[in-house]
């Protein structure tokens, strides 16, 4: 009888089930018996992560890595209030899940006692700054905020010259309903009035 297979694992790397295919012909049940022998966790159905050792013991790998994994490298945006609140138009909102937007799913999944809120929308590869105050805009009743409020505080912040004003326009017009590419063609009047 040979010795079972011993994979190279990297530390804080997430396996899909048929990334284990190399080191035998049944990776579903080497993925649980790597599990058995603590050198894999199961983040989720045919998800894995390797630890990262850490000086509290072992510790889970990141979200980033996991949605990578579990998204299979597609390309994919964390938005929601990480992004939102720093804008500084009056966002404060906190979500005990992470808002994710991609290519491939849409679904409330949890990831190695991650949650995520993954919506399948299109957007940039390269999101600004500009890109997420149309993200925000168009989600202002996620972020708890009024969208007057959201209004004023563009307007208070376009005078402050914040905001590269093409791109905005670009991103209003690419990614925003037609509501909110008006309201953003009001605000920048509005900011150059006064």
């Amino acid at each position: 009888m040979t010795a079972p297979a011993q994979p190279e694992l990297k530390a804080g790397r997430a396996y899909r089930t048929r990334d284990l295919a190399p080191w035998g012909r049944n990776p579903a049940r080497l993925a649980q018996r790597l599990v058995r022998e603590g050198r894999l966790r199961e983040a989720a159905h045919g998800l894995y992560y390797t630890p990262v050792p850490s000086k509290f013991g072992p510790a889970p790998v990141s979200g980033d890595v996991l949605l990578r994994a579990f998204l299979d490298d597609e390309p994919f945006i964390i938005s929601g209030p990480p992004r939102w609140n720093p804008l500084g138009l009056g966002s404060t909102a906190m979500f005990a899940a992470t808002l994710v937007y991609n290519t491939r799913r849409t679904g409330d999944f949890t990831l190695a006692g991650h949650r995520f809120v993954l919506r399948r929308v299109y957007f940039p590869k390269q999101p600004s700054s500009e890109w997420f105050v149309v993200d925000l805009l168009k989600h202002h009743g996620m972020a708890g905020v009024a969208l007057s409020e959201l209004r004023t505080n563009l307007v208070a912040t376009l005078r402050l010259g914040r905001w590269n004003v093409a791109a905005l326009c670009e991103m209003a017009a690419t990614y925003g309903t037609k509501s909110i590419a008006a309201l953003i063609k009001d605000c920048i009047a509005e900011a150059r009035a006064t």
